[in-house]
C-alpha cells in the first residue's frame, strides 16, 4: 500500500498545491477522462470509466495548500450515477467500514474504483500519502475509504452524498487535521470509478453515459476551503 498525504481533503476531488518551495496557484486545475467516448442512449446506457485529476493551489495564492472542508463534483450532462440501482447485497456500510478500519467490511461487488491523494501540512513538514478505494454504500451513495500509515494512521470511510448530478463529500475535522493543530491541504488527487455489476442479467456501470451534447462532456469541481472556494470545469470530447 502506498502512503498518503493527509489532505484536508479527500477525494475525490480536490485541490492541489505546488511544492512549498514554489509559489502556490490561486486557480485549481482539474482534468477529466471518460471512456468510451461514444455515448450510450437513455434506452441503452453504456458503462464508462471516469477519471478525475486535480492540481491546484491556495485561495490566497501563497504558501501551504489551504484546507478543504468539502468537495463537490458535478457530473457531466449525459453521465449518470447508478448507486440506487446497485444490488443491496453488494453495497457497503460506511459506518461498519470505519468501525472496523478495513475495507474487508465491504461485501464483494461493492468496490467500484480507486485513487490516491497526496496532502501537505505544516508548510510541507507533514506529508501523507493516502490511498482511496471507492464503494457503493448502503444508501446508494459514493463511499471513499481513506487509508494511510504515516505520519498518522488513517482508516476511515467518507460518504459522498449523490443528489442528481452532484457528488458532495464533506471532510470531517479529524481528516482536515489528522495531527491536531496542523491543518493539511490537498496537493494532488487522482480518482477513477469504473465498477460494473449485473442487474437483471445485464451489465451495468456505476457510472453510465446516456447522451453526448455539444461534442463534449463537462464536469464542474468545487473545492470549498476554510479560506474560500476554488472551482474548475474540465471537459473531454464525446460523440454520439
Amino acid at each position: 500500500m502506498r502512503k498518503v498525504i493527509f489532505g484536508g481533503a479527500l477525494v475525490g476531488a480536490l485541490t492541489l498545491a505546488i511544492t512549498t518551495t514554489a509559489l502556490a496557484q490561486t486557480t485549481m486545475d482539474a482534468s477529466l477522462k471518460l471512456s468510451p467516448a461514444k455515448a450510450g442512449t437513455s434506452k441503452k446506457p453504456k458503462p464508462v470509466k471516469f477519471t478525475l485529476g486535480i492540481q491546484g493551489g491556495t485561495d490566497s495564492g501563497t504558501g501551504q495548500p489551504d484546507t478543504s472542508t468539502r468537495i463537490k463534483v458535478q457530473l457531466p450532462k449525459g453521465i449518470k450515477w447508478n448507486g440506487k440501482l446497485w444490488p443491496k447485497a453488494k453495497r457497503c456500510s460506511a459506518s461498519k467500514a470505519t468501525a472496523q478500519g478495513s475495507v474487508s467490511a465491504c461485501p464483494r461487488g461493492s468496490k467500484i474504483g480507486s485513487g490516491h491523494v497526496t496532502a501537505l501540512g505544516g508548510n510541507g513538514g507533514v506529508v501523507e500519502e493516502i490511498d482511496l478505494t471507492a464503494f457503493v454504500t448502503t444508501g446508494g451513495h459514493l463511499g471513499l475509504f481513506l487509508e494511510a500509515t504515516q505520519p498518522v494512521p488513517i482508516a476511515t470511510m467518507l460518504e459522498g452524498k449523490v443528489r442528481r448530478q452532484t457528488i458532495n463529500v464533506a471532510i470531517p475535522f479529524n481528516i482536515q487535521e489528522p495531527v491536531t493543530g496542523v491543518p493539511t491541504g490537498i496537493r494532488t488527487l487522482t480518482f477513477t470509478v469504473n465498477g460494473k455489476t449485473k442487474v437483471k442479467g445485464k451489465s451495468r456501470g456505476a457510472l453510465e453515459s446516456t447522451r453526448c451534447s455539444g461534442r463534449k462532456w463537462t464536469s464542474k469541481v468545487t473545492n470549498v476551503l476554510r479560506t474560500g472556494t476554488l472551482t474548475d470545469s474540465p471537459s473531454v470530447a464525446c460523440r454520439k
